[in-house]
């Protein structure tokens, strides 16, 4: 903000200059206030999946599909990457299943069905 007469360049008090006595109109400050920070997005469940319109409480993950990829590649975490567990499949990528103890655990998980995908849904 400029506190300058346009005229002769002397201070500006209440709006006129105190040198020359020319009135100067000071722009008023525009701003736009912070938006409100919404939290309930932050803390949102995951959806359901909907399936033909009806939401389903099943992943659309097969258990199959997991269990196979658990049982020949568990080491690696393929199974974890399929389900959508990224983080974690990192973790066992890197610690070879979290030294086999992790693997062997999630393929008894997958086979009895307490395995679940990163929405929180059962395998199908």
């Amino acid at each position: 903000m400029d506190n300058r007469c346009p005229n002769c360049g002397g201070p500006i008090e209440n709006g006129k200059c105190a040198y020359c006595g020319a009135s100067v109109a000071q722009p008023t400050p525009t701003y736009a206030p912070a938006p409100e920070p919404n939290y309930s997005q932050a803390y949102a469940q995951p959806q359901p999946v909907v399936v033909n319109n009806y939401p389903s409480q099943q992943s659309t993950k097969s258990k199959t599909t997991a269990l196979l990829l658990a049982i020949f590649l568990g080491y690696f975490g393929i199974h974890r990457f399929y389900v959508g567990k990224v983080g974690t499949g990192i973790i066992w990528l890197l610690t070879w299943g979290v030294f086999g103890i992790g693997w062997i655990v999630d393929i008894i998980m997958i086979a009895t069905g307490s395995f679940n995908d990163n929405h929180g849904l059962s395998l199908r």
